[in-house]
């Protein structure tokens, strides 16, 4: 089961008014695999840019597409694209589920399965993704970094990674419907030496988290939440609900300043 999905732009650091495909990426740990456009699957796909005072963007393509979509940035700055994915349902035996479970650091659903007697059954869940991606336009690094866009779930850098280097240390807060979310499992991905490098940090009382990322390159920053179905929702098919999510961004290399139009690259 593939847990990370993220948002992988060609170029991280475009030049102005140039043209940039977007691709959405799935994979346990890198390089991962590019999935092509299916509207069926997705409420939004949409790009912020540097002005909070505007609004979102759809970006179009055609179903079948691959890259999904194509954006043209004429605003220097960084802008946020974000994408919320439709429920799927799956249904894992309860060896792989609770595995899973305590992959992702969900010891609260494992307690719970073992309070319910459902620790030796299937794991039924209906989950969704959210993803959100940061890009800088014409090599200026203030804007949407740390905006929010309105996703059920969403992970907002407290220092602006477009700006920082490798070797920096950086904070990043998880917020549900717009609040902090305590202790929850944060993970950073990125590769080096063609092997995916993963850490993990607990969220604080203020929903934030703190990583030293000493690589330059792609960085993915991951999270799954899971709660009880809600019995007003009177479904039969799924026990659990997740939303997985995600933020992804290029560190730039630690005594050199960001690039323009490099490419995003799978190994740091």
């Amino acid at each position: 089961m593939a847990h990370e999905f993220w948002i992988q732009p060609v170029s991280f650091r475009p030049e102005l008014n140039s043209e940039v495909g977007v691709r959405l990426m799935v994979g346990d740990g890198f390089p991962g695999e590019a999935r092509a456009r299916d509207s069926k699957k997705f409420e939004r796909l949409d790009v912020l840019g540097p002005s909070s005072e505007g609004k979102a963007v759809a970006i179009d393509g055609k179903d079948g597409d691959e890259p999904v979509g194509v954006i043209k940035l004429a605003r220097p700055g960084v802008h946020a694209i974000a994408y919320r994915g439709r429920e799927t349902t799956i249904e894992l035996e309860a060896q792989k589920f609770e595995d899973y479970l305590r992959e992702e650091g969900l010891d609260a659903i494992i307690q719970k399965r073992a309070e319910l007697g459902e620790s030796k059954a299937a794991g039924r869940e209906g989950y969704s993704r959210c993803a959100k991606s940061l890009v800088t336009a014409g090599g200026e690094s203030s804007g949407a970094w740390n905006a929010t866009s309105g996703l059920k779930v969403e992970i907002v850098p407290t220092a602006n990674p477009c700006a920082a280097r490798a070797g920096d240390s950086l904070g990043f807060r998880l917020i549900r419907d717009g609040k902090p979310v305590q202790n929850a499992k944060l993970t950073a991905l990125t590769q080096v030496a063609g092997s995916t490098v993963r850490m993990t940090s607990r969220t604080d009382d203020r929903g934030e988290a703190n990583f030293t990322l000493r690589s330059p390159g792609l960085w993915v920053i991951n999270v799954v939440l899971m709660d009880r179905v809600d019995p007003a929702a009177n479904r039969s098919d799924v026990d659990w609900i997740s939303i997985w999510s995600s933020l992804s961004f290029e560190l730039a290399p630690s005594e050199s300043p960001p690039r323009t139009d490099k490419p995003a690259a799978g190994t740091p």
